[in-house]
């Protein structure tokens, strides 16, 4: 194992987390480098799988309730992502699901869990940013 293993973090080959040089890499969604210091804010997204490749990345969305779960409502495919807000860049965007995804079926359920994660090692750099300023 090399020492350059030890700084990086690979999650679920959307992002990875280069803890030595205090940035991450974007594989899918907004490709690119961005600085753990740039990052103000994040959060999960559903983008409806008919756009994908045809709009601006996550700007057709579909609300979802994790409470809900009502036979009456209609369920969409989806791609769950992360919208990343970055303080001098905009707002960068990682898809999590390969393949569009039907709300609360195991697979949303899995993509849910690896949003979540990012979601939260993100929350987390902008908190200790906001620390140390």
């Amino acid at each position: 194992m090399s020492n350059l293993t030890l700084y990086i973090n690979k999650i679920a080959d959307s992002i990875l987390f280069d803890e030595k040089n205090k940035e991450f890499t974007i594989c899918d969604g907004s490709l690119g480098t961005y600085k753990f210091c740039d990052v103000v804010r994040s959060q999960i997204v559903y983008e409806h799988a008919r756009y994908k490749g045809k709009s601006p990345l996550f700007s057709h969305r579909v609300l979802i309730s994790m409470f809900n779960t009502s036979i009456f409502i209609e369920l969409k495919k989806v791609y769950v992502g992360v919208e990343i807000e970055l303080s001098n860049k905009g707002k960068a965007y990682v898809y999590i699901s390969k393949n569009p995804v039907i709300q609360h079926n195991l697979q949303f359920e899995e993509d849910y869990k690896i949003a979540k994660q990012i979601d939260k090692k993100l929350k987390r750099m902008s908190l200790e940013k906001n620390r140390l300023d």
